[in-house]
C-alpha cells in the first residue's frame, strides 16, 4: 500500500470523524432549542392570569360569575346625590323598548351596565365588551349619560369641575373604593388617586365620589345612604348589626348588547377607613 493511499484514507476518516461531530452538535443544539421552547411554553400556560370577570352569561342566564354587584356613591360639597327616587339612588335615564336598561346615548340598546333605582352598579354583561377588564367606572357613567375624569363630573344634572366653589370655597374630586363585608356600617375604604373612569370594577366593590371643599376630608362623609342596596343585590339584607339573612339573588337580563368599552388604569392606593 503506498503511501498516498493511506494518506488519502486518513483525510477521509477526518473528514467522517468532522461531520460526525459537526451532526452531534447539530443535533444537541436542536434538543436544546426545543426542550426550551417546551418549558417556556409550560411556563407561560403556568403563570398566565387567571381570565378576570364578570363574564358573558350562557344562554340559560346560569353561568357562575356574569351578574357582579357595586355600590355607588357620589357626594356633592355636602349632601349625598340622588334624584329623589330613593336615598343616594336614581332612575336609569333611559329604557328600551323590552323595559331593560339601555344606553343613554342608544336607547335601543341594552346596557350591560346598569343600576335599577338603587345606587347599585349591575355588571350584566352580554357581549365581551362589556367584560373583565371593561366594566369600569368610566363605561357605568357613559352607558349612563354621565362623565368622570379625575377633575370633576358631570352627573344627575350637576357638573363639578376642580376650582368650582364649593360652601364657598374651591373644591376638589376625591375618591375612594371599599369592600363589603356583610354590614353598611364601618365599612373600610382606601383613598385613590388618578383617573376613577379608568378603574375597574370588581364583585363586592364600594364607590364613593365627592367633591368636597378644602378641610373636609372624604373619611368623614360616612356610607352612603343607598350601600344597604348592595346588601339587597348580594342575596343579602340587614337584620342587626353585624348579622344578615338571606334573600332572593336579582334575576339576569336576556335582551342583547352592543359593543362598547373603556381602557382601565392602575391605581396605587393609600389606605385609610371611615370613622
Amino acid at each position: 500500500m503506498t503511501n498516498a493511499s493511506r494518506a488519502k484514507r486518513k483525510r477521509a476518516a477526518v473528514r467522517s470523524a468532522k461531520r460526525s461531530r459537526q451532526n452531534s452538535w447539530w443535533y444537541a443544539l436542536t434538543a436544546i432549542v426545543v426542550i426550551a421552547g417546551i418549558a417556556g411554553i409550560v411556563y407561560t400556560q403556568a403563570t398566565k392570569a387567571a381570565p378576570v370577570g364578570p363574564f358573558l352569561q350562557d344562554s340559560t342566564g346560569t353561568k357562575k360569575d356574569t351578574h357582579w354587584h357595586a355600590s355607588l356613591g357620589v357626594y356633592d360639597c355636602n349632601r349625598w346625590m340622588s334624584d329623589g327616587t330613593k336615598p343616594g339612588a336614581w332612575n336609569w335615564p333611559t329604557a328600551n323598548a323590552g323595559g331593560n336598561p339601555s344606553q343613554a346615548k342608544n336607547p335601543s340598546v341594552y346596557a350591560g351596565m346598569h343600576s335599577h333605582d338603587d345606587g347599585v352598579i349591575h355588571m350584566e354583561p352580554l357581549v365581551t365588551a362589556e367584560t373583565g377588564k371593561n366594566t369600569t367606572i368610566g363605561l357605568y357613567f357613559s352607558y349612563g349619560g354621565w362623565k368622570i375624569s379625575s377633575t370633576g363630573f358631570s352627573f344627575l344634572g350637576t357638573t363639578r369641575k376642580n376650582g368650582d366653589l364649593c360652601d364657598g370655597k374651591p373644591g376638589t374630586l376625591q375618591w375612594e373604593i371599599g369592600k363589603w363585608d356583610g354590614t353598611s356600617r364601618k365599612q373600610k375604604y382606601t383613598v385613590q388617586s388618578g383617573n376613577p373612569a379608568g378603574y375597574k370594577l370588581f364583585q363586592d366593590d364600594i364607590v364613593v365620589i365627592a367633591f368636597l371643599p378644602p378641610g373636609k376630608s372624604i373619611a368623614s362623609i360616612g356610607d352612603s345612604p343607598a350601600l344597604p342596596n348592595l346588601g339587597q343585590a348580594l342575596g343579602v339584607s340587614e337584620a342587626a348589626p353585624g348579622t344578615v339573612t338571606t334573600t332572593p339573588p336579582v334575576a339576569p337580563p336576556t335582551t342583547k348588547a352592543a359593543t362598547g368599552g373603556a381602557t382601565p388604569t392602575t391605581v396605587k392606593p393609600t389606605a385609610t377607613s371611615k370613622p
